[in-house]
């Protein structure tokens, strides 16, 4: 029994490149030619082919590719059969016996393709054998489908004018794949299946697996520089993305280059798919593993620098008059200085730079320096709370007090000067009164 299928592919992801390379072969296929889309392994020519099959509305036959198949698993064989006895007694004296043994012909996937109008997506055609697949070459050209003699039936089946091809293949350069007779190239419109690009590749991330954004951008950027520098080169990364991203998203790992779990999964799936020798590939993962971690944090301070432009500038314009350049000898601090009034370069500046910036406008001799009353209950309750810790950051105070980080900075300016608080090793502490007297 030949099963007829209805062409629906789980969750296509369509991209404006997707969409061009389909337009492109839906072109053909509408226009009554068959399509051969080619390319490299997990580049996605058979959801492609899935898809286009989807699109032309008619029911689809799926064969794939085999050594081992012979034209019969294409258009049919004699399956069992069928036995006719007839015994005639009409008249007493006589016994007429009939006896009748026929073979039974049962139809193969491309013949009812052909004779019904269905889709045919023939998926990896060149590891069959050249000499099986020459049965399409009159079903493509002359519209004509020629049977064995002994099949019992017509010999030719006229092929339904809705018909239509989609195969695909991997080059012949692959393992278990055959040369292609010309005969049959010339009769389909070749495609070439490029890798998809990277953000093809993020969103077929995304909506597969409910990844974010971010760390689908991160799984694509480690599996396609791992593969272009350890020369594989024959077969697409895609898959591999794929299985790092649902394995983290189902059982909750941190997609980040210091998450153990994550370096594992990632040794686990590309290592095996490498042409290096696994000690070289264990060590070109460990260090493209390292590059990450480098630019992650780099970015993540480009994005605390950022957050902060609107403090630092208005601090900048609004106590600039408090500066005192006599004071500052070297060359670079007065540059700095000088600097401040513009915003792009507090764009550059990263948290442990500002805090420098905001130290050089407290006086810091002891004359200036002196014990004030608190101005407010936020000063109070700062003070208290770093009496009885040991020194604490911006940000430990933004999240013990709720507060922004302009009120933060606005505060502890305010108590520096007072002589309350000091900065030392990117921490503010609480100065004793009797410390201050001294």
């Amino acid at each position: 029994m030949t099963t007829v299928l209805r062409a629906s592919p789980r969750r296509f992801v369509s991209t404006p490149p997707v969409e061009r390379l389909a337009r492109r072969a839906l072109r053909y296929l509408q226009s009554g030619f068959s399509v051969h889309l080619r390319g490299p392994a997990g580049t996605g020519k058979t959801t492609l082919a899935l898809h286009l099959a989807d699109l032309l509305a008619r029911p689809m036959m799926l064969i794939y590719g085999d050594d081992e198949s012979r034209s019969s698993d294409l258009i049919g064989a004699q399956s069992g059969y069928t036995r006719k006895k007839v015994v005639d007694n009409f008249i007493h004296s006589v016994v007429k016996v009939e006896d009748e043994l026929k073979h039974n012909w049962v139809d193969s996937r491309l013949t009812m393709a052909c004779r019904e109008g269905f889709t045919l997506v023939y998926d990896e055609f060149n590891r069959s054998r050249p000499e099986v697949n020459n049965v399409l070459l009159s079903a493509l050209e002359e519209k004509l489908l020629v049977l064995p003699p002994t099949s019992n039936q017509t010999e030719y089946v006229r092929v339904n004018s809705n018909f239509r091809a989609i195969l695909t293949s991997n080059s012949e350069e692959y393992c278990g794949v055959h040369g292609t007779q010309d005969a049959l190239m010339d009769r389909l419109v070749t495609i070439i299946m490029p890798e998809p690009d990277e953000l093809t590749q993020q969103e077929i991330l995304i909506q597969k697996t409910s990844l974010d954004r971010a760390s689908a951008s991160l799984i694509v950027q480690l599996v396609s520089t791992f593969r272009t520098q350890s020369g594989l080169v024959k077969s697409s990364g895609l898959r591999s993305s794929v299985v790092i991203a649902k394995v983290c998203q189902e059982h909750n790992i941190l997609v980040s280059p210091d998450d153990t779990d994550f370096r594992e999964i990632c040794s686990d799936v590309l290592l095996s798919r490498s042409g290096l020798p696994f000690h070289k590939a264990t060590e070109l993962l460990w260090q493209l593993i390292s590059a990450l971690k480098t630019n992650e944090s780099a970015e993540q301070a480009n994005e605390n620098a950022k957050s902060n432009i609107p403090s630092v500038a208005i601090e900048a314009l609004t106590d600039k008059t408090e500066i005192d350049f006599e004071e500052i000898t070297e060359s670079k601090q007065i540059e700095s200085f000088r600097q401040e009034s513009n915003v792009e370069r507090s764009i550059e500046l990263t948290l442990n730079e500002q805090l420098s910036e905001l130290l050089k406008e407290i006086p810091t001799t002891q004359d200036e320096s002196q014990e004030g009353d608190f101005q407010n209950s936020e000063e109070q309750r700062i003070y208290q709370y770093l009496t009885h810790t040991d020194g604490a950051g911006l940000s430990d105070l933004e999240s013990e007090f709720s507060m922004s980080r302009t009120q933060v900075l606005d505060t502890i300016r305010s108590m520096t000067r007072s002589g309350q608080v000091t900065h030392r090793d990117r921490k503010f502490f609480a100065v004793v009164r009797s410390e201050v007297k001294a």
